[in-house]
């Protein structure tokens, strides 16, 4: 126990069995959770100036994948629009937040206006989506090893039920976090598809 670092050992004093995994949170490691709040104003500000960006983060990010609350709602909006194949700007979004009932709780039009600010381009939107994205997955790791060690305490745990759990989760993670999602692109090339059989 001697080789245990420091900061383990304070992260686990004082652990029983009424914690949740929520209570053994980014804070008991004296840290922030990942995050590249920057980087997410950057992927929206290219989406407001070139929707045709979404081609390029398809199966990348997606609304999960925001820290910010605000900027999940945002990119929620932008996909709904672009769902309904509507134009994508920084009007439309705002009126479709404003319909939704949302736009305050994102900051207004002020904020939407903001972003546009945030680049003159789309052109690293890849490169800005796929580091939002990994920020996202390194938020999950530590919330599943959380939850892993919240289980591993109990007295009651079948351990072994408790590695292939842990395993299952972990491997989902990653199959999910590498794919492309073929749904969403589907569902925007339908519209597509119809036309060309009509």
């Amino acid at each position: 126990m001697a080789e245990t670092p420091e900061l383990i050992k304070k992260s686990f004093q004082g652990f029983n069995k009424k914690n949740t995994a929520s209570e053994l949170s980014f804070s008991d490691f004296g840290k922030l959770p990942p995050q590249a709040l920057d980087l997410e104003r950057a992927v929206l500000g290219a989406l407001l100036i070139d929707s045709n960006a979404m081609d390029s983060i398809l199966g990348i990010i997606e609304g999960k994948s925001f820290y910010n609350e605000a900027h999940k709602t945002i990119f929620q909006a932008i996909h709904e629009l672009m769902r309904l194949e509507q134009a994508v700007d920084m009007l439309t979004i705002t009126e479709q937040l404003r319909k939704e009932g949302k736009l305050e709780s994102v900051g207004g039009a002020y904020y939407i206006a903001e972003l546009t600010n945030t680049v003159s381009t789309s052109a690293n939107i890849e490169f800005h989506a796929r580091i939002v994205a990994q920020k996202y997955v390194q938020r999950e790791i530590i919330s599943q090893s959380s939850k892993i060690i919240k289980d591993a305490f109990e007295d009651a745990t079948d351990v072994f039920e408790l590695l292939d759990k842990a395993e299952s989760n972990l491997f989902a993670l990653s199959q999910t976090s590498r794919k492309k999602d073929t749904m969403e692109i589907s569902s925007l090339l339908m519209p597509q598809l119809n036309e060309i059989q009509k």
